[in-house]
């Protein structure tokens, strides 16, 4: 069993919700228990071009996706796994639980979901720190993140301006 993978089969599912960074341990937990379990993730690229790292993270922190009737009462699940589970969810609408966990796992059967995360939010202040803009700071005014960018406002001779950046070119200030 891969908890990454959407078991269309199963038609109730509960949410489990855990501590953050423990989702992982627990979807593990359950697939040594053999509950059906459903751990959506996501890679989020962080670091500019020369020393971007990836990571998988869930994409809904704090939650695993869990087999209702392979979950509650199974004698199989350990204990430590139920005490990560803080609190098991049952959805209001079961149905609209599974179509929505469905379309999910639709998706990242055939796709693979990738964050870039961006330098700076709007009105952060940054400074370049390679190409012709070299050494030039300035809040960030805009975040163009499918493009990897971000503008922001400079003075140079003496005149406001919006320049377009390369994100791995710019850092915090």
């Amino acid at each position: 069993m891969n908890p990454e993978r959407f078991d269309a089969s199963i038609l109730r599912w509960v949410a489990l919700r855990t501590a953050a960074r423990w989702e992982k341990k627990l979807a593990g937990l359950l697939v040594a228990a053999e509950v059906p379990s459903f751990l959506p993730m996501l890679t989020r690229v962080t670091g500019p071009a020369g020393r971007m790292k990836t990571a998988r993270l869930p994409l809904f922190a704090g939650y695993v996706f869990a087999g209702a009737a392979e979950f509650l009462g199974n004698p199989r699940v350990l204990p430590a796994a139920r005490s990560m589970a803080a609190q098991v969810l049952k959805p209001p609408d079961e149905s609209r639980l599974w179509h929505e966990l469905r379309v999910i796992g639709d998706l990242l059967r055939d796709r693979q979901l990738v964050q870039r995360r961006v330098v700076g939010q709007v009105g952060d202040m940054v400074e370049v720190t390679g190409g012709p803009l070299l050494g030039y700071r300035g809040p960030i005014t805009r975040v163009k993140p499918n493009r990897y960018q971000v503008v922001l406002e400079i003075s140079f001779l003496g005149a406001r301006m919006d320049v377009e950046v390369d994100e791995a070119l710019v850092q915090k200030v």
